[in-house]
C-alpha cells in the first residue's frame, strides 16, 4: 500500500527533480519519495538517523555495510 500523498504531495521543485530522476532510472524509488516529503519535519532527521546507523559503525567497514544493504535489497526484491 502506498500513501497517495507520497505521489502527489510534493513541492514543484521536488516534482521536477523526480521527473529528471525518472528519465534516468525509469522510476522513482519509494524511499526517495518518503525522505523528500516534508523533509524539514521528517526526512532530514530520518536521513541523519539512517546515515548514523549505516555509516557510523565501528563493527563494519563501508564496503561491508554496502554489501549488506545490497543483500537485503535483493532478498526484499527491491532495487538498491
Amino acid at each position: 500500500m502506498r500513501l497517495k500523498i507520497l505521489t502527489q504531495g510534493h513541492k514543484l521543485t521536488q516534482k521536477l527533480l523526480f521527473k529528471l530522476i525518472a528519465l534516468q532510472m525509469g522510476h522513482i524509488p519509494g524511499p526517495m519519495r518518503v525522505l523528500t516529503y516534508r523533509r524539514d519535519w521528517f526526512g532530514a532527521n530520518f536521513a541523519d538517523c539512517l546515515t548514523h546507523g549505516l555509516r557510523d559503525t565501528k563493527q563494519w567497514t563501508m564496503p561491508e555495510a554496502e554489501l549488506m544493504a545490497a543483500f537485503v535489497s535483493k532478498l526484499n526484491q527491491c532495487e538498491y
